[in-house]
């Protein structure tokens, strides 16, 4: 399967998402980069609008996953309807 080039700008409320899966995860910021796989300082880049590399990002997607909910909360409505399109 092909996946065309598209928008890889982060939504303006990224770091809102970041705060929700850290909540939902009942995570501390440090705890979070920890699972990560990354540098507390980093974590706080992201926040203030930093974008993720593909290998972070991927990292944040599949720590989101394993929490309910987590997928639609970092990802955006646009991911659960487009699920919602394909399925």
């Amino acid at each position: 399967m092909r996946y065309p080039p598209g928008d890889a700008r982060l939504p303006g409320d990224f770091g809102q998402r970041l705060l929700q899966i850290k909540l939902r995860g009942d995570l501390t910021w440090e705890a979070m980069a920890e699972a990560l796989g990354v540098d507390n300082r980093q974590l706080q880049r992201w926040r203030s609008g930093t974008a993720p590399s593909g290998g972070a990002m991927l990292a944040l997607v599949r720590l989101a996953a394993r929490m309910p909910g987590g997928l639609v909360e970092l990802l955006g409505d646009e991911w659960s309807e487009r699920q919602r399109n394909e399925g």
